[in-house]
């Protein structure tokens, strides 16, 4: 079958633009760092407040998850600090399944943190008052959605 370049950049686009999304999304007023890890962690990414990081869903590489890894100061070899996690797998098989974690002690002490999604679909939240939860793991199983993580965010 041969498609021509125009019809063939169109479908790749739709493609992309339709895959779930995993964010997080700097409410706070102060600078976050993230970093995106599966096997290897990705580059270190500085998320100012208002911003947001988001990358595309990927599927379990040899049965691993992703963490998406969130820190108040710049990570460094020499710089041990508290690290959130946003940790998610995805397969079509198996549904999105997601968590919230911390290790090394909480950075987001006071602070409101959710992760939930703004498109309407019935994902289950995870909401942390201030402090970190005993570690729990939610589950959607009806297909694709996307998941943000609401750093100091506003809900009541």
């Amino acid at each position: 079958m041969y498609l021509s370049a125009p019809i063939l950049a169109l479908s790749l686009s739709a493609s992309t633009a339709s895959a779930a999304q995993a964010k997080v999304h700097n409410k706070c007023d102060f600078p976050v760092w993230v970093i995106p890890v599966q096997g290897q962690a990705g580059p270190a990414q500085n998320i100012t407040p208002g911003s947001t990081f988001s990358e595309e869903q990927r599927n379990p590489d040899h049965g691993t998850g992703v963490s998406i890894q969130v820190t108040t100061t710049e990570p460094g070899p020499n710089n041990p600090q508290p690290i959130l996690i946003l940790g998610y797998s995805w397969s079509n098989v198996t549904g999105l399944y997601y968590s919230l974690s911390t290790v090394n002690g909480f950075g987001f002490k006071g602070k409101k943190l959710r992760i939930h999604n703004s498109d309407g679909k019935p994902v289950e939240q995870i909401l942390w008052y201030g402090e970190p939860k005993p570690d729990y793991t939610a589950a959607y199983l009806k297909g694709e959605a996307d998941i943000t993580l609401e750093l100091c965010d506003d809900f009541a």
